[in-house]
Formats: structure tokens, C-alpha cells, sequence
């Protein structure tokens, strides 16, 4: 079993050295996901039917955040700090879900953009761009690579939950006596009026659907995250393309002895020149599709997370000293912070690669070419330096240095708690 895995994480059964490779067939986890979204089609113009998997996750997470709200607001009526913390952060976190799943129906045409860039720089690199196969599908199996491990990590978390729900509740059957206080524990804190969540059938229906959220939520950050890594790895090696045409540019040019080597040159430079300013623009449109979709998720990340760690880490703190150990809340951390750290390095390294067009233009020979291509070169050098289009009023770059400072925050808080 370990064997497959290893072949089929290394993807060594199959040839990427010949032939045309599909895009889609290369990163099947991800375009598998894709059309269980209903975003693949690329011939169709219309939304996700509401009578479809994107309405039952949508459905069941806005059911559990209203739950967790009540819960919330009920902490507050009661001034029960732990309950305040707990149903707070699973309402952010429930709140994400419906997020996501509106951006992935109201932006279906960035979507459909990023599968036909895809398609062309796969085409591309299979045949004008054969030079460049070896170098960009290295980068392209790393990009499979981090995917699996995303999906693996998120689904692990999921499961791991489920599973110590099923462990808290059958360790408070084993040690539980009838005549004792306390209700069966349920991996969310459901409240409604008049309604008792740890009596039967309530629990059982509660308890069946609190896992079930659990489950679609990951299916769901799946589509996000795989979806987010692949598409900036796209536009990475979207750069890679230019990068290795610009230095490829004044290849075979020497300053021209006369005037039939002077058209020959600048006709070839002119050749070349298009070609990198047609693969400029399409990685910028890619970007601007990519910051169309997920600059809203980033935002929210960037100003939700912090909270969620505190208030996770608060709660499992006050749980602690009252001799329970709240392992699912753990879980829930250590995934907010390393699914956290994920976009934020992706988007420091995608800004770092586009930053790296405007030296490849530096270290290129322009000298040789004359002054024909010295404002095309200005030009994208000025633009390499432009930052990326992930910014907000109110909001910090997306980057390590934002998740850093987050973090401090975090220790901070966490300290503040500890010492007070």
C-alpha cells in the first residue's frame, strides 16, 4: 500500500518527457474536485444548480452557524466564558464555509478563466515551448505534491475530530452514571430555546449532523485550498515562462554589421518580444482572476484567524483547569494555524516570482539589441514592481511578515491569559 502511494505521489508510473500532457488528467485530485463543484464546465454559463452538492453544504453550514450563534448569544445571556469562546470561534469558522461557497458560485467566470490558461500553457509548453518541458514540469509535480499534502492534512483534521467525538461521548457513557449531572458531549455547541440537545432523539440527530458538518466542511476547504495553491503555482509558473523567454531573448543576436542583419535581428526580436508580452499580460489577467476570488477569503483569513487561536487556545486553557482536555479544539488550532500559513507563504513566494521578471530583464544583454526593445523591457520592469492586487483598505499585505505579527499576537494573548 505504502509502494502505490509513494508511485502515485511521485506520479513515476507516467511520462511527462513526450507527447502532449492534459492539464486536467496531470492534477486529477484537483480537477476531480473541481467538477464535484460544478465549476469545470467550461461550456456553461450558468451557476451551480441549486439542487446540487454546493446547496447541501451551504445548507448544512448556514443550519450549523445559526446553532452556534444562538449558543454564542446564550453564552453571553449567562456569562459562561467557555461556552462564549467555544460557540464564537465555530461561528467564524461556519461563517468561512458559507464564504467560500458564495465566492465559488458568484465567480465562476475566474474560475472558467484559470482552467483555459491551464489548458493553453500546458498546450504551450507540449509544443512551441517544448525547451522549457523539462524545468516546468518539475515545478508542476511539486504543485501535486503540495495538493496531496493539503488534502491529506485537511481531511486528517476532520476525521480526527469525528473521532474524538465519538471517543468523548463513549468515555461519558463508560464513567457516567445515571443519577450524575452533565449532558452528552456533541463536537458543536447547539443551543435553542426550549430545546434540550443532550436527551434523545435531539442528541442523536444533533450529534449525527455536528459530524456531518465537520466532514463537508473539509470537503469543502479542500476545493478552497487546492484550488487556491494550484492557481498561484499556475501564475508562478506563468512567470517561469517569461522569465526563461526573456533570457532566451537576445539568444543568437550580435550587434548587426549591416542593414539586411539589422532587419533580420529586429524581426526576431520582435518575434520573441510579442510572444513574452502575450505571456506578461495572461499572468496578470490570471492574477486579477485569482484576486477576484479569493481576495474576500484572504481578507477574511487575515482578520478571523487570530481571533480563532485565541479563542481556541482560551477555551481549551479554561477547559484545561476544570480537568478536561478538549482535544477537537486542539485540532481545530493547529489547522487554523497551518492552513493559515499555507496562502501566506503561497502569496509571499508569488509575490517574490514576479518581482524576478524585473531582474531577468536587468541581467539581460540589451546592449546588443539597440534601442528597439528598451521601453517594451521599462515597461515590464515598472510593472514587475507594482504589488500584487490582494490589497484593501484596512488590510495588510497577504504575506509572512502579516502571519508573523498575527502570531505574535497570539503569543501575546495567550500569555495575557496565562499571567492574569
Amino acid at each position: 500500500m505504502l509502494k502505490k502511494f509513494k508511485s502515485f505521489y511521485n506520479k513515476e508510473n507516467q511520462d511527462f518527457s513526450k507527447g502532449y500532457v492534459d492539464p486536467y488528467e496531470f492534477h486529477q485530485t484537483f480537477y476531480f474536485v473541481m467538477k464535484a463543484f460544478k465549476v469545470a464546465e467550461l461550456d456553461s454559463k450558468h451557476k451551480p444548480s441549486l439542487w446540487s452538492q454546493n446547496a447541501v453544504i451551504f445548507a448544512t453550514g448556514l443550519l450549523a452557524a445559526i446553532l452556534s450563534f444562538a449558543s454564542f448569544i446564550h453564552g453571553v445571556d449567562i456569562f459562561d466564558i467557555p461556552l462564549i469562546t467555544e460557540a464564537g470561534t465555530y461561528t467564524i469558522v461556519l461563517t468561512y464555509e458559507l464564504l467560500i461557497q458564495t465566492c465559488t458560485r458568484n465567480d465562476l467566470p475566474q474560475y472558467h478563466n484559470f482552467l483555459r490558461a491551464m489548458k493553453t500553457d500546458f498546450h504551450y509548453i507540449c509544443t512551441v515551448g517544448e525547451k522549457y518541458r523539462v524545468p516546468y514540469f518539475e515545478e508542476q509535480l511539486k504543485t501535486w505534491k503540495i495538493c496531496i499534502f493539503a488534502c491529506i492534512f485537511t481531511a486528517s483534521i476532520a476525521i480526527g475530530m469525528v473521532i474524538f467525538a465519538f471517543l468523548s461521548l463513549f468515555y461519558f457513557l463508560a464513567t457516567t452514571k445515571p443519577e450524575d449531572e452533565g449532558s452528552r458531549p456533541l463536537l458543536f455547541p447547539f443551543w435553542l430555546p426550549d430545546v434540550d440537545f443532550g436527551k434523545s432523539p435531539v442528541y442523536e440527530m444533533a450529534f449525527i449532523f455536528s459530524n456531518t458538518c465537520a466532514i463537508l466542511y473539509a470537503y469543502n476547504y479542500i476545493f478552497m485550498i487546492q484550488t487556491q495553491i494550484v492557481w498561484i503555482r499556475q501564475i508562478t509558473s506563468k512567470v517561469d515562462i517569461v522569465v526563461w523567454s526573456i533570457q532566451d531573448l537576445l539568444v543568437d543576436i550580435l550587434p548587426a554589421t549591416n542593414e539586411q542583419e539589422d532587419l533580420l535581428y529586429s524581426q526576431l526580436i520582435d518575434t520573441r518580444m510579442r510572444d513574452i508580452v502575450r505571456h506578461h499580460q495572461s499572468m496578470y489577467s490570471l492574477m486579477e482572476d485569482y484576486a477576484i476570488v479569493y481576495k474576500k477569503l484572504l481578507m477574511f483569513e487575515q482578520k478571523c484567524c487570530g481571533p480563532v487561536v485565541c479563542l481556541t487556545a482560551y477555551c481549551i486553557a479554561e477547559k484545561f483547569d476544570e480537568g478536561e482536555f478538549q482535544a477537537i479544539l486542539l485540532l481545530l488550532c493547529v489547522a487554523t494555524i497551518v492552513l493559515h500559513f499555507i496562502p501566506s507563504y503561497m502569496c509571499t513566494y508569488l509575490a517574490f516570482k514576479v518581482s524576478s521578471v524585473c531582474d531577468a530583464c536587468w541581467s539581460t544583454p540589451f546592449w546588443n539589441a539597440g534601442p528597439v526593445i528598451r521601453p517594451y523591457m521599462v515597461l515590464i520592469m515598472q510593472r514587475s514592481l507594482r504589488p500584487l492586487p490582494l490589497q484593501a483598505p484596512g488590510f495588510e499585505d497577504i504575506s509572512i511578515e502579516t502571519f508573523s505579527k498575527a502570531s505574535n499576537l497570539k503569543h501575546w494573548t495567550i500569555s495575557v491569559r496565562e499571567n492574569g
